[in-house]
């Protein structure tokens, strides 16, 4: 019998970094086994819709935290989440909004995994940053054909 022999896995977050911090933060937010579950790129599905009302819903979860850029992809969705002061940390904001969006999609789906574990996050340091990762969300459904998340490139 072979056994595979599983690595630790890492946290993924920034080590001693503060992510109640007052910040904006780009994340990446995978589905399981990045299925394309969310429709055409730029243009989703229910399900889709589904994790943009979600999106949209987080400064009323988490009042004073803000969305200020996203785009649903098929597998994938990224947003710039705009922390003002220390209220809240990163983890809390997307874990709740993973949850919210799997309860919505629980309903037509019960049973199916929506989300893959954790996520991905970039602290945003400066301007030049910023502008560079809100052009690169804009323009991400018209470079979807190759994009490192597309199951057929």
């Amino acid at each position: 019998m072979d056994y595979k022999i599983l690595r630790p896995r890492q946290n993924p977050r920034l080590q001693n970094y503060d992510y109640k911090t007052a910040n904006h933060y780009f994340v990446t937010v995978c589905t399981h086994h990045k299925q394309c579950v969310f429709g055409a790129a730029g243009k989703p599905n229910v399900v889709g819709q589904m994790a943009a009302q979600g999106i949209k819903d987080i400064s009323r979860h988490f009042p004073g935290v803000g969305v200020d850029e996203y785009v649903i992809m098929p597998n994938h969705v990224h947003m710039i989440l705009v922390f003002p002061q220390e209220q809240c940390n990163l983890s809390a904001v997307v874990g709740s909004y993973k949850s919210y969006v799997s309860k919505m999609f629980h309903v037509e789906h019960p049973g199916v995994t929506l989300w893959q574990r954790s996520f991905y996050d970039h602290i945003i340091r400066n301007e030049n940053a910023y502008c560079e990762i809100k052009r690169y969300i804009q323009e991400n459904p018209l470079k979807w054909n190759l994009d490192e998340y597309n199951p057929n490139v």
